[in-house]
């Protein structure tokens, strides 16, 4: 087995940081879609240039003779600003100038209003190059209109059910946990799709999650890792995915499933608030405070299926969060100050969802929804695993504050647009810093459930939707 393999198989192992960081850990964007132009490119820190890295056979880029390693600097004259390191730039400059233009351009109704200019410095020329783009293809409502929303979220529905495997999940590159994360997100995602056949495919995904013997191979004594090392990511999301699939009213069978993975985070806390990835707190006992996070989310929606939240625990954990609320509202990485809060969306939002389910500590939940909105720009960067900042700020600012979820929305239109080609098919866009959580979980499969779960909240077809 190969190093890379072997980190692979490491969930909650810092040896896979290593083998996984991506170049925009240094603040270049990894390779993200062009939308309709059907290819990829890339962009560095303090460049305007669009490099191209990929085009798609027959697309629109195609079909105009762009090539590899052309640099697209701007649009019929008008430069990109340049693309930035900085988390609170979010997709300013580039990403978000093309993607806006391109969102606009597929909804023009007439062929003649789909063609288009694009500035390009080909090999070692100094002068731009003018390259005429048509984008022949049907017409693509805005995606911020409810058509365009609507079309987006279909096909990020069927892309993502035609994805799981025979056996009832979807599939990561890392083993059981996983497994169980992404099949949790994507079962939670297809829910909120609403449509008959999603809810199908959810009913499959449900019954793989509780399970063999439905004790979602949580071992009796859950301080024991069981098997492939299971984590506390497998086991939050599991709670959170089957609450939704019952809508709160589980049978007994399901009770008992839910019950026993609520219990096991309780008996993976440590006596002072502490978690981390599985049964030891993390990083030399600082703790790993996305997990109590995370957990006081599993036990909100727990509560909502009448699994009793234990206040003793509650109370413990959310002290350690207490602790690691910037004076900005985000929360910190720990509890040690001056760890900062530039990755802090997922901590945020996940945190902002359980108070408001469990209904507890408003003060605390205005300084965290003000957080999610006032930096919105920043959701992506959200630990390693961008992807679940992205998938819950926009639940966690609906269910407080519908302007802010509007914002977010609007901030992020140019994210939608470039992560549909040509075809609708749908590709991962990662942030500005580490990807590598995404990268355990499927890249593609991962942005459709994003899409699912931007667009979804306004339907509130799920419980972190509803307040």
């Amino acid at each position: 087995m190969t190093r890379l393999k072997i980190a692979l198989r490491k969930w909650s192992s810092v040896v896979i940081v290593s083998y996984l960081l991506v170049p925009s850990l240094l603040g270049a964007s990894e390779r993200f879609p062009l939308g309709i132009l059907g290819a990829h490119g890339e962009v560095e820190p303090g460049s305007s240039l669009i490099t191209i890295v990929s085009i798609q056979k027959g697309s629109p880029a195609d079909q105009a003779a762009l090539q590899l390693n052309d640099r697209i600097s701007g649009i019929a004259g008008t430069p990109f600003n340049p693309h930035t390191k900085k988390v609170d730039d979010g997709g300013s400059g580039p990403q978000k100038s093309l993607g806006e233009f391109l969102d606009l351009t597929a909804s023009k109704t007439s062929s003649d209003d789909r063609k288009f200019q694009l500035d390009i410095f080909r090999g070692e020329e100094e002068k731009n190059l003018a390259l005429q783009i048509t984008c022949q293809l049907p017409m693509r409502p805005r995606v911020l209109e409810s058509e365009g929303k609507k079309q987006l979220q279909t096909q990020a529905a069927n892309q993502l059910g035609k994805t799981i495997s025979p056996k009832g999940y979807w599939d990561s590159p890392v083993g059981l946990t996983g497994d169980r994360v992404l099949t949790a997100w994507a079962t939670v995602a297809l829910i909120a799709s609403g449509r008959q056949q999603d809810l199908a495919v959810a009913e499959i995904a449900h019954r793989w999650l509780t399970g063999p013997q439905q004790q979602s191979w949580i071992p009796d004594n859950p301080l024991e890792k069981g098997p492939d090392n299971l984590g506390n990511w497998a086991i939050t999301s599991t709670v959170i995915a089957l609450v939704e699939y019952c809508g709160g009213n589980p049978d007994k069978d399901l009770q008992t499933v839910l019950e026993r993975n609520c219990n096991a985070l309780k008996s993976r806390m440590d006596p002072t608030g502490l978690f981390g990835h599985d049964v030891v707190p993390g990083y030399n006992k600082k703790g790993f405070n996305v997990i109590n996070t995370l957990s006081h989310l599993a036990w909100a929606m727990g509560q909502k299926a009448k699994i009793p939240i234990d206040n003793k625990i509650w109370d413990l954990s959310i002290e350690q969060i207490r602790r690691s609320i910037d004076p900005n509202g985000g929360v910190r990485y720990w509890t040690l100050k001056n760890t900062g809060t530039g990755d802090a969306s997922l901590r945020t939002s996940s945190m902002a969802l359980a108070l408001g389910l469990w209904k507890s500590d408003e003060k605390m939940l205005d300084r965290l929804s003000s957080y999610l909105d006032q930096y919105n720009s920043r959701t992506r960067e959200a630990h390693a695993v961008g992807s679940l900042g992205m998938i819950l700020a926009p639940a966690a600012l609906w269910r407080h504050d519908k302007e802010a979820y509007q914002r977010f929305v609007s901030e992020w239109r140019w994210y939608l647009a470039l992560m549909q080609d040509h075809k609708g098919e749908i590709h991962y866009i990662g942030g500005k810093g580490n990807n590598g959580g995404d990268s355990y979980l499927g890249k593609n499969r991962i942005a459709c459930i994003i899409a699912l779960m931007i667009l979804s909240p306004p339907d509130e077809k799920l419980i972190l939707f509803k307040k």
